[in-house]
């Protein structure tokens, strides 16, 4: 197989890699960016019903003094709960950021092998066309030329002695 066809087929199967790779980026970046607004909507929904529950617990202990403390452990447990909540929504957003940095770093990375790829291409196609296609042109101009004169040489009429000219000949010539 020759180098230029096995150059060909470098370049498609890293151009068809690039394109599985940007596809599977986008698709995963898709997926995590859902989970992350599914995620954040559960923690509102968590977070408003932990207030909910704050105001209900809250007029509980207004209206029973004595079960004051229990509420109030209550309240320390649901604030707990919201906080935790409220840090996993953080760590998750976090998480999607680093994806996104890595899936950046990984896309720059493939642009530089493809366009490092290119300029080995272009570089070999040029070195193909000095080092081979020249110096066949040179080989075949210079074949032609010797051809060329060997027909000469052995094709060469001897030249014919002058006769004499009839005058209607002559005529006949002008």
């Amino acid at each position: 197989m020759s180098p230029e066809a096995l150059l060909i087929v470098f370049v498609g199967i890293s151009a068809v890699a690039l394109a599985a790779q940007s596809l599977s980026m986008w698709q995963t970046s898709k997926s995590i960016t859902r989970m992350v607004e599914n995620l954040e909507d559960q923690s509102r929904e968590m977070e408003k019903s932990a207030q909910e529950v704050l105001q209900r617990v809250q007029g509980v202990v207004d209206q029973m003094a004595p079960l004051g403390e229990m509420a109030e452990s209550v309240k320390t447990n649901v604030d707990l709960i919201s906080q935790m909540v409220t840090e996993r929504a953080q760590d998750l957003d976090q998480f999607v950021q680093e994806i996104t940095e890595m899936s950046r770093e990984q896309a720059s990375r493939v642009n530089h092998v493809v366009g490092d790829t290119v300029e080995k291409f272009e570089q070999t196609t040029e070195m193909i066309q000095e080092d081979v296609l020249k110096p066949a042109v040179e080989i075949s101009s210079f074949l032609k030329g010797l051809k060329a004169g060997l027909t000469y040489l052995f094709n060469r009429k001897t030249p014919v002695p002058p006769t004499e000219s009839n005058p209607e000949e002559e005529e006949l010539f002008i």
